[in-house]
């Protein structure tokens, strides 16, 4: 009827038997140590914030990937994932900032006369 299989039930039950309602628990979890999951401390969050104020040293927009760099020198870790990056620029309530595309067609002096006449 809660759709579980004959030995895995009984399992459950001689667990709940054996060690009570702290048998019920998912075990899982012991298996593996605690991790913390930020990976920078206040102070270098901080301080992050400030050098994504300054533009990169490759002269162009900050993203994720050059994000996971600059957090991979402060903590000084082998490899950071470019999604932490991505992830640690919205968390410092930074954006992608990119101009607006122009059309490859795009004339200007007909734009300026489109905007003069609407």
């Amino acid at each position: 009827m809660v759709g579980l299989n004959y030995d895995y039930a009984r399992e459950i039950v001689r667990e709940y038997n054996h060690n009570g309602a702290h048998g019920l628990r998912n075990h899982r979890k012991d298996k593996r140590p605690h991790q913390s999951r930020s990976l920078l401390t206040q102070d270098q969050c901080e301080q992050s914030a400030t050098r994504l104020q300054t533009p990169p040293a490759d002269g162009g927009l900050w993203n994720g990937p050059k994000v996971a760099q600059v957090i991979a020198q402060m903590t000084v870790v082998e490899k950071v994932w470019p999604q932490r990056g991505w992830d640690y620029l919205k968390r410092l309530e930074q954006s992608l900032q990119r101009p607006r595309p122009h059309h490859r067609k795009g004339e200007p002096e007909a734009q300026a006369a489109f905007k003069k006449t609407s």
